[in-house]
């Protein structure tokens, strides 16, 4: 399976960013052309499948197999933990603007963000 195809899976779920350890699922589907190559080969690899034909489209969800292929390559192409409680912080100071990196660090009341990055 190549990266592209490995691409594919982790967009079909929404998991394609590389700052958070365990990214929600927040969809599980991929809209495409038809005879779309990448999505035919998947399919032929058993990690999608074709669920519906429509408007001149193919919609396609991920399998079990897909899903795992998906969240292994996620995990691999992870930032170190410090880089990504960083992110986090950055994200918290668009609310908080006046919040440091050290309160961020040391304050209980982040605490659950801080491991959860």
């Amino acid at each position: 399976m190549t990266e592209e195809h490995l691409d594919t899976l982790r967009h079909m779920l929404g998991i394609n960013i590389s700052d958070r350890r365990d990214p929600p699922e927040y969809r599980d589907y991929a809209c495409a052309n038809p005879g779309d190559t990448t999505m035919h080969a998947l399919k032929d690899m058993g990690m999608v499948r074709l669920y519906r034909i429509s408007n001149s489209y193919e919609w396609w969800t991920t399998t079990d197999a897909g899903k795992a292929a998906a969240r292994a390559s996620q995990r691999a192409m992870l930032k170190p933990k410090g880089a990504r409680v960083y992110a986090r912080f950055l994200e918290v100071s668009d609310a908080l603007p006046d919040l440091t990196f050290r309160q961020f660090l040391m304050s209980p009341e982040f605490a659950e963000t801080r491991r959860a990055a």
